[in-house]
């Protein structure tokens, strides 16, 4: 617990510092504009991609002070350069307001992503203790799950099962054009009824039925297989 605290402090601190060069080192490279806030926006926005919903949020309660700092700078120097601006206030609320609402757009998107995570990890963790073999794979093909009880089916680690074609590891039997085909129909079939196929894994000496349903919409739809022996050759 301590341990992750003083991680988490560290990156807020990397992150002020980084605010801190944008502010007073890249910013005033061209004092006829303001490039804070853009840059700042572009640095938070990336941060809703990996880091979690906490250090977003105080990241740009933090890079909110800067821009506003920023602002009012800029609005000053260019006061004292003899521009003056008709009505400031509504100038700062409206660059201020901008920022913010992207603020809250990267804060959401942080809780969305994690919140997406935390149930893809609890489902996987269902799937885990089934009995049954279960593979997940995505739109281009790729596994991107498989459970213990089909990696002990098929005799290989899940290492060497993960990130391989689904198409070449599940349908080698299969001309791979119309294995495509039928894996492509599956996922853009809008009623996601559940779809039924006999399949020979990768050197496996076992015909196995194989039933799929997609679930998801957009990236995050995949499709999952639940396979039964059914005979062997």
């Amino acid at each position: 617990m301590i341990y992750n605290n003083f991680i988490f402090l560290g990156k807020i601190f990397t992150l002020f510092v980084i605010g801190l060069i944008v502010l007073f080192i890249i910013d005033p490279l061209d004092p006829s504009t303001i490039s804070t806030p853009f840059l700042l926006g572009i640095i938070l926005m990336g941060l809703s991609l990996r880091q979690n919903t906490p250090l977003v949020a105080v990241t740009s309660v933090i890079y909110s002070a800067l821009t506003v700092y920023a602002l009012v700078s800029f609005h000053r120097y260019h006061e004292h350069e003899g521009h003056i601006t008709p009505h400031p206030y509504f100038w700062l609320f409206q660059r201020m307001g901008l920022f913010l609402v992207l603020c809250a757009l990267a804060i959401y998107l942080a809780y969305y992503r994690t919140s997406t995570q935390r149930i893809l990890v609890h489902f996987q963790d269902i799937l885990t203790k089934l009995p049954t073999p279960i593979v997940i794979s995505n739109a281009v093909g790729d596994i991107v799950y498989v459970n213990d009880v089909l990696s002990s089916l098929l005799k290989y680690q899940k290492t060497n099962i993960v990130g391989k074609s689904y198409i070449d590891f599940f349908m080698p039997d299969i001309q791979e054009g119309k294995a495509m085909r039928y894996y492509i129909e599956i996922f853009e079939d809008p009623s996601d009824d559940f779809h039924e196929i006999e399949i020979k894994p990768f050197e496996s000496e076992s015909l196995m039925k194989a039933r799929f349903k997609c679930l998801g919409t957009g990236p995050n739809r995949v499709m999952v297989t639940v396979l039964d022996v059914v005979k062997s050759r």
